[in-house]
């Protein structure tokens, strides 16, 4: 079966490749069982998905407005969404733009809802 994965490989053939590691798998299984490793349980452990208290947060807006094209101009990456809001302001003062895009990132961690024993 290896023989005939290696043929497959050669050429090109991913679903008769595909086929003889499917093949050698259940041959491996069925007659080298005692060889093989045993099977390893893991347990679902429930986590919650909260914000990095490490990281900051980022704010920034583009300006979309524009009827061909957008506008582009871009507020840049800010720690406080008050100025973004701010510089949405001042660019709409001069330029009379009013639609924007805004974007916020942050980083988050995966906590376990309850101790992991080891």
């Amino acid at each position: 079966m290896a023989v005939r994965r290696d043929e497959a490989r050669a050429r090109y053939d991913g679903s008769a490749e595909t086929d003889a590691n499917v093949l050698l798998r259940h041959h491996q299984r069925r007659e080298h069982a005692g060889a093989a490793r045993p099977r390893r349980v893991f347990r679902y452990v429930p986590y919650v998905i909260a914000q990095d208290a490490t990281a900051e947060p980022e704010y920034e807006a583009r300006c979309v407005s524009g009827d061909e094209t957008e506008c582009g101009a871009e507020s840049g990456v800010r720690s406080d969404p008050a100025a973004v809001e701010e510089w949405q302001r001042r660019h709409t003062q001069e330029t009379r733009h009013l639609r924007y895009r805004r974007s916020f990132g942050d980083y988050s961690v995966l906590e376990p809802l309850e101790e992991v024993p080891l």
